[in-house]
């Protein structure tokens, strides 16, 4: 259904002006700040503002162009996506305020020295231009009073799709914008940025997903619509520039995560003109997936993850430049995650058990995620010197990463699915817990606390790290695990019987991937011996198997 315009929602639609009118003034400070110059003392790597400008115009130059064709609701999801980015962008560029040789714009600037750089009145514009995009996103996204008729609510045609796809963009927004041998401009990733930079480029990475979870809860087809076609256009505006720098620019290289994201981009802008042609019929409305296939496709990806990150633990994660490579010790981590997670998703196949399943395969897929940190961490810094670069294994693991995401993301919308129409069918009697299974589940609180808090094993000048010992990078994952499992522990309490064991069966993998860290990975030090987070993660997983086969009973009766 198309509404051509807005005669009966006044409010909403001075809002969407107002909105559209700070998007166009925003534009044009960010058009007008790399014509200007960022900073002093450094020039692009290429002739970058005409790109630069073009990229900053477009969202609001297609939003007033669907306002004039009466599509209010699509050019409010764009404005709402474009304003999604803004915030990351704006603390990415008061980095460079901070510190400008920390980043890596090569499309803003390219030092040729040490030397500080002043920020110059170029970079103030941008910024004003991010906090007036975001401004009216937000005023695009909060619009009053939107209708939504029966048939409408009915057209949740792609939202699986939309979240893969945006999932899939995330990922490569994640990875470096381009790689560099020139001394002065390091090739950076969110991941090696300081603290504001970090917090800017994980919420740019975070951005399309985010979108994706606003346009597709919403039950209006246009404003998805339009999340989509705002989403592709975030997407290229953050990483064509650094693209063209790497393919134009001496020194630098195209690495894989500008060209995965527009990929991700281009895959919504088709989705957008393929909704906008199938929406518009009546009859060619495309009906929701049913729970089974939703569970056939969580099952399919988990499959398709467990194999990939396999091959990568069997694939040589270092290629080191002189001399034999080393025996990878952290890689061995893998292999029982990812053989449960392949298990696991085989299972999502079965029609009768797929449902208790479902919450073990969650949980799976992020054991699967702790397992691979030790080894990804070691590789990139490993890889910091020229000596040692990373192998076709430490691809393949992170590759794993987006068909893991695709995964939980499909069995988190079967889990809703189900939940309604078990809503729909009968009401839930609430069971008092009995005090064998909560006490179960509290001890299991306990040793998890324990387990991650402190290491698990100790050697000759060596400490494993824990939450309370060790860097950000190494104890922030930790730190993750723990408040995953105790959210676990939270949610099967509160779940059905079946579910809740489920859940409760998968935390177990989780702490078992800290537990099997001393056998495994032990033997690479000297005088190695268990350390207290050992015995606490083995007490951890007894106590959540024991609190599922409890929980697993009482569904029983």
């Amino acid at each position: 259904m198309t509404r051509t315009e807005l005669e009966n929602q006044t409010p909403a639609a001075s809002r969407l002006r107002t909105a559209w009118a700070l998007a166009a003034a925003g534009s044009l400070f960010l058009a007008a700040g790399p014509l200007l110059g960022v900073v002093d003392g450094a020039e692009p790597a290429y002739t970058s503002w005409p790109l630069l400008a073009v990229l900053a115009l477009l969202p609001p130059v297609v939003a007033g162009v669907l306002l004039q064709r009466g599509r209010p609701f699509v050019a409010a999801g764009v404005l709402a996506a474009a304003g999604a980015f803004a915030i990351g962008r704006l603390l990415s560029d008061v980095q460079i305020v901070a510190d400008a040789l920390a980043v890596g714009r090569p499309e803003l600037f390219r030092p040729t020295s040490l030397d500080p750089l002043d920020a110059a009145p170029g970079l103030w514009l941008l910024l004003l231009g991010h906090l007036l995009t975001f401004a009216a996103g937000v005023m695009a996204a909060g619009r009053a009073g939107v209708p939504a008729d029966e048939s409408e609510q009915r057209q949740q045609n792609h939202v699986l799709l939309f979240l893969a796809v945006a999932a899939l963009a995330t990922v490569g927004l994640l990875g470096d914008g381009y790689s560099s041998s020139d001394a002065y401009l390091l090739a950076r990733s969110p991941w090696d940025l300081p603290f504001i930079g970090l917090v800017g480029g994980f919420l740019i990475a975070a951005a399309p997903l985010a979108a994706a979870a606003f346009g597709g809860s919403s039950p209006d087809p246009d404003t998805r619509r339009g999340n989509q076609l705002g989403v592709a256009l975030g997407i290229a505006a953050v990483v064509t520039p650094p693209l063209v720098a790497a393919s134009t620019a001496n020194g630098l290289s195209v690495t894989w995560g500008p060209i995965v994201a527009l990929v991700a981009a281009a895959a919504l802008i088709a989705m957008f003109f393929f909704l906008d042609e199938g929406e518009e019929k009546e009859e060619a409305d495309i009906a929701l997936p049913t729970l089974n296939k939703v569970h056939a496709a969580a099952g399919a990806f988990a499959v398709l993850a467990a194999v990939v990150v396999l091959a990568g633990a069997m694939a040589p994660q270092l290629v080191v430049a002189i001399g034999e490579t080393p025996e990878f010790f952290a890689a061995r981590l893998i292999w029982p995650a990812g053989i449960a997670l392949a298990v696991l998703g085989l299972l999502m196949f079965g029609k009768n058990i797929a449902g208790a399943v479902r919450p073990a395969l969650i949980m799976a897929a992020y054991a699967v995620s702790l397992a691979t940190t030790a080894s990804v961490q070691a590789v990139l810094a490993a890889s910091e010197s020229s000596l040692a670069q990373p192998g076709t294994g430490f691809w393949l693991v992170i590759a794993e990463g987006p068909l893991a995401v695709i995964a939980v993301i499909c069995a988190a919308v079967a889990g809703a699915m189900e939940r309604e129409n078990t809503e729909r069918r009968e009401t839930i009697k609430r069971q008092e817990l009995p005090i064998a299974e909560l006490g179960a589940v509290l001890l299991a609180g306990l040793f998890a606390a324990g387990a991650f808090a402190l290491p698990t094993m100790r050697g000759t000048d060596y400490t494993a790290p824990s939450i309370l010992a060790g860097d950000a990078v190494e104890s922030g994952p930790l730190l993750g695990s723990l408040l995953v499992l105790v959210i676990a522990l939270v949610v099967a309490l509160r779940s059905r019987p079946e579910r809740g064991a489920g859940l409760l069966a998968g935390a177990a993998l989780v702490a078992g991937v800290r537990a099997l860290e001393l056998p495994l990975t032990g033997g690479r030090i000297e005088g190695v011996a268990a350390g207290p987070g050992t015995w606490l993660a083995l007490a951890c997983v007894a106590a959540l198997l024991v609190a599922a086969g409890l929980t697993g009973a009482r569904a029983s009766r």
